[in-house]
């Protein structure tokens, strides 16, 4: 039972957690249609790019399609920010 995204981008949020319930975002981008090579190329970018000393520090969210199975939420399909590893992140914007 939960929440499970069906994996599509529609959008990337980038974020430092800065002590309780503060965060400071960097990046955040929200598109009506999944993102493009391009899209996902410059925002790998803009994450290189960061003057940071410890990049490790940055977590990330992206914007997806996700169904539930829990009785609180409607059964229909929703759009919502979902975690993203660092990992996942490389691996799914380095083109």
């Amino acid at each position: 039972m939960g929440i499970y995204s069906n994996g599509s981008i529609f959008g990337i949020r980038m974020y430092l957690i800065n002590g309780d319930d503060f965060s400071t975002v960097l990046f955040e981008e929200k598109y009506d249609e999944i993102m493009n090579l391009e899209q996902m190329k410059n925002v790998y970018l803009f994450y290189t790019g960061l003057e940071l000393n410890d990049k490790s520090n940055v977590h990330f969210q992206f914007y997806t399609n996700c169904s539930s199975t829990l009785d609180i939420i409607n059964k229909e399909n929703f759009m919502t920010w979902y975690p993203l590893s660092l990992s996942s992140f490389v691996e799914k914007f380095n083109i």
